[in-house]
């Protein structure tokens, strides 16, 4: 959205309908001189040295006002503005009076103070009826009442959580497929090392390759098993009668 404009105008004291004391002439142009240089406090040390000598100058207020806009000093620059736009009616400046209510409207619109903003946009309309300024800067400011504002930082704000959510529900997924993949990955791996070595010689089932047994020979196979067996159920006895306790002799 466009922001609003400003109409910055550097007055000079020259030709003024007020009467303004010489050294204030000298010292608001050095003021002048400053403030196009963006030497914002100096200038603004200028305008109020100036004000010694004319304190109900409203030229000199109006250039007070700019400094300090220039010096990010909102409140004392509306309030600037006003006591130019109060002086200037008194002598019927009208182009003052115009640059004053322009400038102080301009201000209370960044402050989201729309209704008082566009009362005295119109109020400079009165002076101006032609200012495509103040005309664009009213239209913005029914703009930002009407929701074009606010509501669309607020639309903004919402997209951009609900992006940021978005974002991290994908990196979790993402996140999630890795884990699945690696999971899987591990699982292939498994099971081709068990093919790798079911495919081995060494596991691979090997076939009798001795000669048929004759009954003879099985039952003398049987034989020496049965002559075993005995030997280790008797060597076992041996070993537990041994390992009894024996009662005490009394």
């Amino acid at each position: 959205m466009r922001s609003l404009i400003l109409l910055s105008i550097l007055l000079g004291l020259t030709g003024c309908g007020d009467q303004p004391h010489l050294k204030a002439i000298s010292v608001n142009r050095e003021g002048n001189a400053l403030l196009e240089k963006q030497n914002f406090q100096a200038a603004n040390e200028k305008y109020i040295e100036a004000l010694r000598y004319n304190p109900f100058l409203a030229r000199l207020h109006s250039n007070l006002g700019l400094s300090f806009e220039g010096l990010q000093q909102a409140d004392k620059a509306q309030q600037s503005y006003a006591e130019a736009g109060r002086l200037a009616e008194s002598t019927q400046d009208a182009e003052l009076k115009f640059v004053a209510r322009f400038n102080e409207a301009q201000l209370l619109g960044k402050a989201k103070k729309v209704d008082e903003a566009i009362a005295l946009y119109q109020k400079a309309l009165e002076i101006v009826p032609a200012s495509k300024e103040a005309k664009t800067n009213i239209e913005l400011l029914i703009q930002q009442q009407q929701g074009g504002g606010g509501g669309q930082g607020e639309n903004k704000d919402q997209k951009q959580d609900q992006k940021g959510d978005q974002q991290q529900q994908g990196q979790q997924g993402d996140q999630n497929k890795e884990q699945d993949q690696k999971d899987q990955d591990g699982k292939d791996g498994q099971e081709q090392k068990e093919k790798k070595y079911q495919d081995t010689p060494k596991y691979k089932p090997r076939p009798f390759a001795g000669k048929e047994l004759s009954e003879s020979d099985v039952k003398k196979i049987l034989g020496e098993i049965k002559q075993q067996e005995g030997k280790i159920r008797s060597d076992y006895n041996r070993k537990e009668s041994k390992e009894q306790p024996r009662d005490k002799d009394w």
